[in-house]
């Protein structure tokens, strides 16, 4: 019997991190279809930079931060084209979404990266690309806005 390849044991860890994945996306691009996309991209091109992935570590942090990676290089074409965006959700998303549940640009990933996913406050910062103090900020920031947000709901249902 033959070892499988190293491409194929990424595509195998790939399919079983799809929805992780397409959960951060989601944070990200705020649309479903944007996170899709984002996802098939950054999975694209981890298999074909498949041969950077050295076993090390955890390949869900590299998966995270290449969808970081591909959501900030879209982020750069966007300006170029001049395409308006508001805190990674476009005028039309952010009209359908509850004021309760919207974040600051890069409040839900530190969220979702640390409160979901388990990642430690470092490799949740490193997938994010900024320091680690920062996203403790994030974090508490985005806590206090939804303890806020939940109590201006509860009082709404009183």
């Amino acid at each position: 019997m033959s070892q499988p390849s190293p491409t194929t044991d990424i595509r195998r860890d790939i399919v079983a991190l799809l929805p992780r994945l397409r959960r951060f996306a989601l944070t990200l691009a705020g649309k479903a279809a944007e996170a899709d996309d984002l996802v098939r991209g950054a999975t694209t091109r981890a298999i074909q930079k498949s041969h950077h992935w050295k076993g090390e570590g955890r390949i869900e942090n590299w998966l995270f931060s290449l969808i970081r990676a591909t959501w900030a290089d879209e982020l750069k074409k966007r300006r170029r084209a001049g395409q308006n965006t508001v805190m990674g959700h476009d005028k039309e998303d952010r009209r359908a979404t509850p004021s309760a549940l919207l974040l600051p640009e890069g409040f839900a990933s530190a969220i979702l990266l640390t409160d979901v996913e388990g990642f430690t406050y470092t490799e949740a910062a490193a997938i994010l690309g900024i320091p680690t103090d920062l996203l403790s900020s994030r974090l508490c920031a985005a806590r206090l806005s939804l303890a806020a947000a939940g109590n201006e709901t509860s009082e709404r249902r009183a």
